[in-house]
């Protein structure tokens, strides 16, 4: 018995179309398709480069539903250290253990462990995988993303980039820095 395959433009799925073999999902959006799924967030740091690759796994046991999947794309960040802009490769592995939203309640109430964090809630017959997608990209996206871990960053003084030229602003302390008092501060 095969699985069922999904329409390729559509990211929902019928809990009568998962099938006691499984559900699988393995379809491209183009970057455009992913900009959408974020545009309601107005300060967002990074863009996206190249479509995202999508490929999702679903297996149904009584009402809880089990999604695994992989994703792949790349998005254009600005470096923390040099403010230069670098492509960075987001790949994300994830399952989710979807449950009906009339068990919310239940759950709610009781103890969160490690295994409740991938917890998620669907209502009605009809799952979308779109906010999962969206949650994982931004899950895999650094706080503080670098162009590499070796990056040198800017001068303090001149703002060259350090990776790219070594600066010839002299070393010393700038006269009548703000930091320059801390020298006078006794050491225990």
């Amino acid at each position: 018995m095969g699985k069922s395959k999904k329409n390729q433009n559509d990211l929902t799925i019928r809990l009568d179309g998962i099938k006691e073999s499984g559900y699988h999902l393995s379809c491209k959006r183009n970057k455009d398709w992913i900009k959408n799924i974020f545009s309601d967030i107005k300060d967002i740091n990074f863009t996206f480069i190249d479509d995202i690759s999508i490929q999702i796994e679903v297996f149904r046991t009584g009402r809880n539903v089990f999604v695994s999947g992989l994703l792949n794309t790349t998005v254009e960040i600005n470096c923390i250290k040099c403010l230069g802009n670098f492509g960075l490769p987001v790949e994300a592995e994830f399952h989710y253990n979807l449950c009906p939203s009339d068990e919310k309640e239940l759950l709610l109430e009781k103890e969160i462990n490690k295994a409740d964090l991938d917890l998620f809630f669907y209502q009605g017959h009809i799952i979308d995988i779109v906010p999962l997608i969206r949650e994982q990209i931004l899950l895999h996206i650094p706080l503080y993303p670098l162009c590499h871990e070796t990056c040198k960053g800017i001068c303090p003084q001149c703002g060259s980039n350090l990776n790219h030229s070594l600066c010839q602003c002299d070393k010393e302390e700038i006269a009548g820095s703000k930091f320059e008092i801390l020298k006078k501060l006794p050491l225990k």
